[in-house]
């Protein structure tokens, strides 16, 4: 078990032992055994999961990207998800990279804890991350916010090791760039909380950065070629280039829309054992106050990550996910103060509360943390009449629904014309073409075009679900002709 206290704050922890190995498994299997059960819900894929899982699909076949791909989106998490297909490629095993993803989230967390503050801070810290709601919720859905953040902060652990190396070693040099080309290769914004955190990594380090001015600048200049040959440039894309597309999506979102909707949203962002982190915070500062050392160890990754929070929240609007990055740091601020605390205690006290605590914590894991799986269950009957259209011959629907309607029925599907009534479009391959309604649906013809496009259909429609509530009831027909 690990000690009580902590030594002094160093630079140089030491070999890793045993027991931090041990903790740092029943961290991460901790946070894997509650992924799997979000997981095996089996709800259906929601927007954006089945739009990143076909293009994966798409990838894997080498099909050129549907017309609902756009070059905001990045391509890295498509790539790494056609790894799902070592299983059947199905929800669950896709949904499971991701997952995977969060345990690295995990365990460059812990490393970074143990870098910059000691051995039972980056424990905490690791236990505190597996159990956060947002974390869990982000890593069972097929999203880039956590593979991106997961990268990112290898990427910082890295740089953190290679400040503290009596030399700053050349591999870190270019491991740090590659890291960063990998992060923002899945996730377009991941640049923003590295740099933030290259920036205050470099302040935390002080004297000992001062040592390694050469090589942090060609680290810098390694990161902002990365950066700008991925975000300035179409390479990923083929026609716009990132930076464009996102700036074209975002420019009419103000400045405060991100604070304003994490406002809206601190029920969930502070869930669980967020409020102990807090807690732990709160104490430990109010304990290492007469201590600047014991202060830095606390206020150094708080600052990092409420800097971090400001950015993201400055650059687009809020959503839960877009957090991935900036718990980290909050954990880690969160595990000194308990660290901190701990020591006045008694062992025996201290590892029963801490064993308490973590019960009560990992029971309240899943209710905590499938609200998205709740929303998505109401995409049962898209799923279901999406699936119906599975006929093992080339096909094409117009949909509302394009993503989940092409991963279910294997169709192409593109969006509806809202100006007039069309029976195809040059995307669609010789064969059957569907007309796929969701009731109170998103981006549908108004009601004369719906009519114009019925009157084209060869007969009734199929229904499925019951009338009367949203996304729970479809219409399909099969259209004549192009």
């Amino acid at each position: 078990m690990p000690p009580a206290t902590d030594p002094a704050r160093s630079r140089h922890p030491g070999p890793i032992q045993w027991w931090e190995i041990a903790g740092l498994v029943a961290a991460v299997v901790s946070f894997l055994i509650l992924a799997l059960i979000l997981i095996k819900q089996g709800v259906p894929l929601g927007h954006d999961e089945a739009l990143y899982s076909t293009r994966a699909r798409e990838l894997l076949h080498g099909d050129p990207a549907s017309s609902w791909w756009r070059p905001y989106r990045a391509p890295g998490l498509p790539a790494l998800l056609t790894m799902a297909w070592i299983g059947n490629g199905t929800e669950p095993y896709l949904r499971l990279v991701v997952a995977l993803t969060g345990g690295l989230l995990i365990v460059a967390t812990w490393y970074m804890g143990r870098i910059m503050i000691g051995r039972s801070t980056a424990l905490f810290a690791a236990f505190g991350l597996a159990m956060t709601p947002v974390i869990l919720t982000s890593s069972t859905q097929v999203w880039p916010d956590v593979p991106g953040a997961a990268f990112g902060m290898l990427a910082l652990a890295v740089y953190a090791r290679a400040l503290m190396a009596e030399r700053f070693p050349w591999w870190a040099v270019l491991a740090v760039p590659a890291l960063t080309a990998a992060a923002t290769t899945i996730r377009y914004g991941a640049p923003i909380p590295l740099a933030v955190g290259l920036i205050g990594l470099t302040l935390w380090g002080g004297r000992q950065a001062r040592r390694h001015v050469r090589r942090i600048a060609a680290t810098a200049a390694g990161v902002t070629a990365a950066v700008v040959v991925l975000l300035m440039t179409p390479v990923l894309t083929g026609s716009q280039t990132p930076f464009a597309a996102d700036r074209d999506l975002t420019s009419t979102i103000p400045l405060s829309q991100g604070f304003t909707d994490f406002w809206h949203l601190h029920d969930f962002l502070l869930a669980g054992p967020v409020v102990i982190g807090f807690l732990g915070i709160a104490a430990g500062i109010g304990r290492a106050s007469t201590s600047r050392t014991q202060s830095a160890r606390i206020l150094w990754p708080l600052g990092i990550g409420a800097v971090t929070f400001a950015t993201l929240a400055a650059s687009i609007h809020g959503e839960p996910r877009y957090l991935a990055p900036v718990y980290p740091w909050f954990w880690l601020a969160a595990g000194a103060g308990i660290a901190l605390v701990a020591r006045s205690l008694p062992r025996t006290l201290m590892m029963g509360s801490a064993l308490a605590v973590f019960l009560v914590v990992f029971a309240l894991g899943v209710p905590l943390s499938n609200g998205q799986n709740q929303f998505n269950e109401g995409f049962t009957v898209i799923k279901e009449a999406a699936s119906s259209l599975d006929t093992g011959q080339p096909c094409g629907v117009f949909t509302s629904y394009t993503p989940q309607v092409e991963w279910y029925s294997g169709c192409e599907a593109v969006t509806f014309n809202l100006k007039e009534a069309v029976t195809g479009s040059p995307e669609f391959p010789e064969g059957r073409r569907y007309l796929f309604v969701v009731e109170g649906g998103k981006r549908q013809p108004s009601d004369e075009i719906l009519e114009d496009y019925e009157e084209a259909a060869t007969g009734p429609a199929r229904t499925f679900g019951i009338p009367g509530a949203r996304r729970r009831y479809v219409e399909v027909w099969t259209l004549s002709g192009g």
